[in-house]
């Protein structure tokens, strides 16, 4: 038998496991607890109901399979599979996260430099590269984001940040601010592409 050799990086890129903060987490458990007559069984996974009666902390780590089931229940149970929906759910998780913990993103009253702190203080929120900011001009702003193409709810929450995007812009005075999906990954794109546009 032929031993492989791994490479240092490879082998811990493979060992380690896909994490988010709590901080992402709260407004999904939140709204599980507060719906409990709901079919939420059928998109959990019995291990997850211990995470969601604990006390989620903000700074912790948590699986991001854990994340992601959430995510496609709370679309599927609440949102009724609306991809407007989850746009919506963007909307109200931004205005909570920013008017509570990441107060410091509204304060900058400056959509362009918001947008930028953001892509920093959300990739923080991961364990994995996740977004990537791109200077277009100056009320225009590109965002990478790259995600599995195999999860299926890489769709509704790639809504979900559009509708982050746009309450963030709004929040930081920015007028009629559209976000567009360039690339979609979902498609078949490397990667998926929001421009984003305020006056």
């Amino acid at each position: 038998m032929v031993a492989v050799k791994i490479h240092p990086l490879e082998e811990r890129l493979i060992v380690e496991e896909k994490k988010v903060k709590g901080s992402m987490l709260i407004d999904y458990v939140r709204m599980i607890r507060s719906n409990k007559d709901l079919d939420w069984d059928a998109y959990m996974q019995p291990e997850d109901w211990d995470i969601i009666h604990s006390i989620i902390l903000s700074a912790k780590w948590y699986p991001f399979d854990f994340y992601s089931r959430l995510g496609w229940a709370a679309f599927n149970v609440v949102g009724k599979g609306d991809l407007e929906m989850a746009r919506i759910n963007g909307q109200i998780m931004a205005q909570t996260l920013f008017e509570t913990t990441y107060v410091s993103l509204v304060k900058i009253q400056d959509p362009h430099q918001a947008l930028r702190k953001f892509v920093l203080t959300y990739s923080s929120f991961f364990n994995f590269s996740s977004l990537q900011f791109e200077e277009v001009d100056t009320n225009k702003v590109k965002v990478h984001h790259e995600y599995s193409s195999e999860d299926r709810n890489n769709v509704p929450y790639c809504h979900q940040l559009a509708g982050m995007f746009e309450k963030l812009v709004e929040m930081n005075g920015g007028k009629n601010g559209n976000v567009l999906i360039l690339a979609r990954q979902w498609e078949g794109s490397p990667i998926t592409t929001f421009e984003i546009t305020w006056e």
